[in-house]
């Protein structure tokens, strides 16, 4: 953990597991967040578009891939943090769940 957060202000180290995105656990936790809220909230305006869904399902696989790979091999020793860890993968559950609803036959 050589590199520091690419958000202005923030000195946090960037785990090995998130080099890709430069950002420290704290906030790629919160960018997960803020999409997935974003995704839920396109996804309650459109309905079930199939572009939306191939970027959320997309964004939901990818991000729950990497939040097991922290958990399971580089879980942070704070246990706000591992809370927050548990979170985001809950929050990226639901919206799964948000999706298929909407995909769902009705009747």
């Amino acid at each position: 953990m050589a590199d520091n957060c690419k958000v202005g202000g923030c000195s946090n180290s960037v785990q090995d597991e998130l080099l890709d995105h430069q950002l420290c656990l704290e906030h790629f936790l919160g960018d997960v967040q803020e999409r997935s809220t974003l995704f839920a909230r396109r996804l309650g305006e459109t309905g079930p578009d199939k572009g939306l869904q191939k970027a959320a399902l997309q964004f939901i696989v990818l991000a729950a891939a990497k939040i097991a790979t922290i958990g399971t091999q580089n879980p942070p020793e704070d246990q706000l943090l591992r809370g927050k860890l548990l979170n985001a993968m809950l929050m990226l559950a639901e919206l799964r769940e948000r999706f298929d609803k909407a995909q769902a036959p009705k009747g």
